[in-house]
């Protein structure tokens, strides 16, 4: 596959359109790639985002963007194939697998977060995450299950 953005997705407003999360709960501002099979979200870590702790992202910050990362490749899907009106589809995380977080990203890291979509079976996926800072640091990887609520 290939990315079928033309450019990086950098609108935050537009973002927040494509995701079922609210501010001040929002855990990703770019979308950097997107093909059927694959995204690659970014955020930039900042001292008023809610799930930091001191200088740095906690790990449940780095488990939401991942979390959020899912949402996005769904919202996006959907708006270029259903329709821009299209509200984002709500699911949850049934399971995390193999999580392992290496380091806390610091804030101003650039966060890089790549989902590759390994099955897809009606409304669950099973998808396997890394969160990369730009210079290619692996920060955090998991194998994630989600589940889509609505239709």
């Amino acid at each position: 596959m290939s990315n079928q953005l033309e450019e990086n997705i950098t609108d935050v407003d537009f973002i927040k359109k494509l995701i079922p999360q609210k501010d001040p709960f929002v855990m990703i501002d770019k979308l950097l790639y997107f093909d059927t099979e694959k995204v690659i979200s970014g955020l930039k870590v900042t001292s008023d985002n809610i799930l930091t702790s001191g200088e740095y992202l906690t790990e449940g910050g780095l488990i939401e963007n991942m979390a959020q990362s899912i949402a996005l490749h769904r919202g996006y899907r959907g708006y270029i194939n259903r329709g821009k009106d299209e509200k984002p589809k709500t699911g949850f995380i049934g399971s995390i697998k193999h999580a392992t977080i290496n380091s806390l990203p610091k804030i101003g890291t650039e966060l890089i977060t790549t989902v590759e979509i390994v099955a897809e079976i009606m409304q669950v996926s099973l998808v396997k995450i890394e969160v990369n800072d730009p210079e290619g640091n692996l920060i955090a990887s998991s194998e994630m299950k989600t589940i889509i609520v609505d239709s």
